[in-house]
């Protein structure tokens, strides 16, 4: 899964357990609206999402098909599907504000091609690896400031027992094994573990504002047999909840 900050949009990736076939979705955060549905590759189970950015999906292809090595760049509308440009020879690496930043296969490690971002078309520029790694990281701050993740806590963690103390005190429940923390200026959300008769668990998230009060309860997962992560997040201010794995949940609090 990655996230569009600028569009508010999310791509995410499936596969076929038996066929291996890769299939690729976009969904509005704010609406729930589908923007793309099962769009599958010719490339086949080798292809995979590497970005979406500004209402384009950045796909790889594999030179290998046994040990699935990126290569390849194909920008995908993601909308209608079109294919916009493909760059066959070229590894994606990363984006920056004004160009995509690619690797020559058969060339030296620090060696980099600058693509544009609506034609694939090769940019004349020449930075420095430092120069390179701080655009990278300067564009990828912008981004997050649009999306959050949780912290996660396993049960050896101070903040671990100050939220489990919580969550005993609030809506008199014990957690075990694990938390995920997301703390936004309105409200926070914690995800925890419950143990069942049978030693599975169950995953359920809780909502609060930020001064305590319970806004939300929903179980995620249930039978889980260990921790897992990515369960909710936050894109343009829509609490999204990751439910059994195969549906999304959207939440303005």
């Amino acid at each position: 899964m990655r996230f569009d900050e600028k569009k508010g949009w999310l791509g995410i990736e499936t596969r076929d357990a038996d066929t291996l076939q890769n299939a690729f979705y976009v969904v509005d955060s704010q609406s729930g609206k589908l923007m793309l549905a099962d769009y599958k590759p010719k490339a086949g189970w080798w292809s995979g999402l590497e970005d979406i950015y500004g209402g384009c999906l950045y796909l790889h292809r594999g030179n290998n098909q046994q040990y699935g090595q990126h290569e390849g760049i194909m920008a995908i509308n993601a909308v209608s599907g079109q294919t916009l440009w493909e760059q066959p020879h070229y590894s994606f690496y990363g984006l920056a504000d004004d160009y995509l930043l690619a690797k020559e296969s058969d060339q030296d490690l620090n060696e980099f091609v600058y693509l544009d971002y609506e034609t694939g078309a090769k940019i004349p520029a020449a930075l420095t690896l430092s120069e390179i790694k701080s655009a990278l990281s300067h564009f990828q701050a912008q981004r997050q400031q649009q999306s959050k993740v949780p912290s996660h806590y396993p049960e050896n963690n101070v903040f671990f027992a100050e939220l489990q103390l919580f969550l005993q005190e609030i809506i008199n429940t014990e957690a075990v094994l694990a938390m995920d923390y997301l703390e936004t200026g309105r409200y926070f959300v914690i995800g925890y573990y419950q143990k069942q008769p049978d030693s599975k668990y169950t995953y359920q998230v809780a909502v609060f504002s930020i001064t305590g009060a319970l806004l939300l309860q929903e179980k995620l997962k249930t039978d889980a047999t260990g921790i897992g992560l990515d369960n909710f997040f936050i894109l343009n201010d829509t609490l999204i909840l990751s439910k059994n794995k195969d549906s999304l949940l959207g939440y303005g609090f």
